[in-house]
């Protein structure tokens, strides 16, 4: 019973600081496609510490975000050895896809 109660309480407060980073977001991007390109300072920490260690030798990276599914989601693009990427991250930092990308 702990444990639930545990697990309800740290989904309640990933979704609160979800909703507040979104909010602060959509106000200050600029509109680009589908999503809206934003600075590195306004990615989230969880989210750039995820990428940081998945992707410790990207250069050229770029941010937005976007709303998939009514959900807030980071994307980076970004190069590595030579290859172009995009990645995507959850707003609490969890991977949720790759794909190489024409440069």
């Amino acid at each position: 019973m702990k444990k639930l109660i545990l697990a309800a309480f740290m989904l309640v407060s990933v979704s609160a600081m979800a909703l507040a980073s979104s909010t602060t977001v959509q106000h200050s991007a600029q509109a680009s496609g589908n999503g809206r390109h934003i600075s590195a300072s306004q990615v989230p920490a969880p989210v750039m510490a995820s990428f940081n260690s998945l992707y410790p030798n990207a250069t050229n990276v770029s941010w937005e975000v976007q709303k998939e599914h009514g959900a807030i989601v980071y994307q980076a693009s970004f190069q590595q050895n030579g290859k172009c990427f995009k990645a995507k991250f959850s707003a609490d930092g969890t991977f949720l896809s790759q794909k190489r990308i024409t440069c």
